[in-house]
């Protein structure tokens, strides 16, 4: 390992080991068992934290121990008993918890005029994804745990507005890197997204370098989580937020950092515990430089904040939060709307996006393959191999639907108004996308309705 790299793995460890604290044993009061288990998540207990912090234990196949999460409820949640609130679901970096935004920044005064409620899980060392671990998978699973089971309960137990528009996702460091992540492989589930001082670029091998040995941090092995850069890139390149940016374009994003110099002036000093971090901002400075420069790229508005001279320290992650909960209020006063076009690439062998459904040939190797829909009357597939798409429910009560560019003519609607399609792309490729000598080869083809949907 470079010994730059070394420093910057280092000075990770040793920029949190000396802020972080560490959760303890919950208090057995007003304990409320939860008699309902859905999308495989159990909430097991419920206890009160302060006036507007509620904290949860939840059992779950995704980890191998319960697993916690704090509420933050907005202040007049109790006054207005018949009122929805929007959702800002708040990732922690390495080696933090659940607890962080509460413990180290002092989240319920960040949070007192912040119209929404802020959800924070525990994120370990796990960069907010499923494990590859080897090609075993399963536990630890923190993508499925936010995705498929932690926003449906919060939904379900609390007084949410559970639309994309008012569904936000922020997150410092390596929660970061999770929020925009999150954001760019589910678009239609967040409304907004923001990093602070987040580590967005894994092609930038400092950054990559803290991923790769991150689980050890945690009892795991080194590249746990993807999987070697060698052998399975391709794990690396569909998760990595700026290899994603373009699934951002109907996202409301902000990207904030602080340039890795001290700030005397928010209390940081060179000649301190501060020296690790300021290190680790200057690596994640560049990698929030390398994912802006993607975005403006692909011209697609996001808000650009860099602070100039700060540090990878709670006072800098303090201005972050407390600027970007102030541009989510004005957001959340004004929702967006769903697109009706869009274009999302994911290297997921099934996936879907905004009501679309997409199955890959199971003949295929991994790699991207990219879905663009324009309006109710046209999509594009490109990609390798046999590809099945299902439509959202757009067709109403019609019995039929004729196609141009699909392997049919002419297909059934269903009792729910959907069409299902394939689209030959040619053959399967057979070699892993990003893997030395692999070939690469993909087909585009575009596929309209007759009549148009609606």
């Amino acid at each position: 390992m470079p010994a730059g790299v070394r420093l910057v793995v280092t000075a990770l460890v040793a920029g949190t080991a000396v802020t972080l604290p560490t959760g303890g044993p919950l208090s057995a009061t007003s304990p409320q068992r939860a008699v309902a288990q859905a999308h495989g998540v159990q909430l097991v207990k419920v206890e009160r934290q302060g006036s507007r912090v509620v904290e949860l234990t939840l059992r779950t196949p995704a980890f191998t121990t319960p697993t916690k999460v704090d509420v933050d409820l907005p202040v007049g949640y109790h006054a207005h008993p018949h009122k929805r609130w929007p959702v800002t679901y708040f990732l922690a970096g390495i080696m933090n918890t659940y607890a962080s935004l509460n413990h180290v920044v002092d989240g319920v005064k960040l949070t007192r005029r912040f119209p929404a409620i802020a959800v924070s899980p525990n994120g370990d060392s796990g960069w907010w994804s499923d494990w590859y671990n080897g090609g075993a998978k399963g536990a630890p699973a923190y993508e499925t745990f936010v995705i498929d089971q932690l926003i449906p309960l919060i939904d379900r137990r609390f007084r949410t507005i559970p639309t994309r528009a008012e569904r936000a996702v922020i997150g410092v460091s390596m929660g970061g890197y999770g929020a925009m992540m999150l954001a760019a492989r589910h678009p239609d589930l967040f409304g907004e997204a923001a990093t602070l001082s987040g580590a967005v670029d894994t092609n930038f091998q400092p950054i990559a370098a803290v991923l790769s040995a991150s689980p050890t941090f945690q009892g795991g092995a080194v590249d746990a989580i993807y999987g070697s850069q060698a052998t399975q890139g391709v794990r690396w390149h569909g998760h990595n937020p700026t290899d994603l940016a373009a699934n951002l374009r109907r996202t409301r994003v902000q990207v904030r950092t602080a340039n890795g110099f001290p700030n005397p002036g928010i209390g940081e000093h060179l000649l301190s515990a501060d020296s690790p971090s300021c290190v680790i901002e200057a690596g994640v400075h560049q990698g929030s430089l390398n994912f802006t420069r993607k975005l403006n790229a692909l011209h697609i508005p996001h808000l650009w904040e860099d602070y100039g001279p700060g540090c990878h320290t709670p006072p800098n992650f303090k201005r972050e939060i407390t600027d970007t909960l102030r541009v989510l209020a004005r957001q959340f006063a004004h929702p967006a709307t769903d697109p009706r076009s869009f274009s999302y690439r994911s290297i997921e062998p099934r996936f879907r996006s905004y009501g679309w459904r997409v199955a890959a040939d199971s003949r295929r190797a991994l790699e991207f393959l990219v879905l663009r829909v324009v309006g109710d009357r046209r999509v594009t597939v490109t990609g390798s191999g046999l590809t099945t798409v299902t439509t959202p429910p757009l067709f109403g009560k019609l019995h039929r639907v004729e196609l141009r560019g699909a392997t049919r003519r002419e297909v059934r609607v269903d009792a729910r108004g959907r069409i299902k399609f394939s689209v030959d792309l040619g053959p399967p490729d057979r070699q892993q996308q990003y893997t030395l000598g692999a070939s690469t080869s993909t087909v585009r083809r575009a596929v309209t309705f007759d009549p148009p949907a609606g």
